[in-house]
This record gives structure tokens, C-alpha cells and sequence, in this order.
């Protein structure tokens, strides 16, 4: 499955400051090598100090689970590996990570086939939409 397996590095538009900043690995889903059209499994890796824009997904519920490194989400608190979190449908957040270590998240995201296969896009600066 590894040889497989690509990690992605942004979007058409994004904002400069994001850029080259994470990455992302789609395993199962409508882009990964396992297909799936309602369910997306993946990682998504951040380097120290990235801030990840306020956004919401519609029509998309999503989880992560720390993998490795610190984490916030809406400066609420502070995540270490092991923690889940819960965002449903329409839920903005944005993500920001510790100051010395990158940071990796499994992800999953549930939702319609139409909602998943969609691109993610920023509908205006520093808000992205998928």
C-alpha cells in the first residue's frame, strides 16, 4: 500500500503564509488508492508554527486523532497524541500547532459522495470551504 500512497501539498489557491506549511495523505477515499465514496481516511502533517485558516466543511462531519505533536483547535485548549475531536457538519474551526515539533492527525471525514468529491477551496481570504 506504501508505494501507493501520495502526499499532497496545498490547493490551487491558498494563502502564501500556508503554503509549503503541511501536507496531506489521502488513504481511503474518493482520491486515495482505496476507494470509498462516502467515507475519506487519511493524514494530515503540519509543520511547527502553522497556522491551518478558519473554515467549515458543509455537508462533511470530520475527526482527528493525534498522531504525533501539540495542537489546538480554536485556541481552546491544548492536544496531545492520543486525543480525538469531533467537528460536525458546518462547524468553523482552524488549527494551529506547537511552537518545536510538527504535528500528524489521522483524519476521517464522513458525508455525501457529491460533499467528499468536491475540491477544497477558500471562498474568501483566510476561509476555506469543502
Amino acid at each position: 500500500m506504501r508505494d501507493r500512497l501520495t502526499w499532497e501539498y496545498g490547493y490551487d489557491k491558498m494563502p502564501k503564509a500556508l503554503a509549503r506549511r503541511y501536507a496531506y495523505c489521502e488513504v481511503l477515499g474518493p482520491k486515495g488508492p482505496v476507494p470509498a465514496d462516502d467515507l475519506i481516511l487519511g493524514f494530515v502533517l503540519f509543520a511547527p508554527k502553522t497556522t491551518y485558516p478558519q473554515h467549515s466543511h458543509k455537508g462533511i462531519s470530520e475527526s482527528y486523532i493525534s498522531i504525533a505533536g501539540s495542537w489546538s483547535e480554536n485556541d481552546a485548549a491544548v492536544f496531545a497524541p492520543g486525543s480525538l475531536i469531533l467537528n460536525d457538519d458546518g462547524h468553523e474551526h482552524r488549527i494551529t500547532t506547537g511552537d518545536r515539533d510538527p504535528c500528524l492527525l489521522a483524519y476521517a471525514w464522513t458525508g455525501a459522495p457529491e460533499a467528499l468529491s468536491g475540491p477544497m477551496t477558500f471562498s474568501r481570504p483566510g476561509t476555506l470551504r469543502r
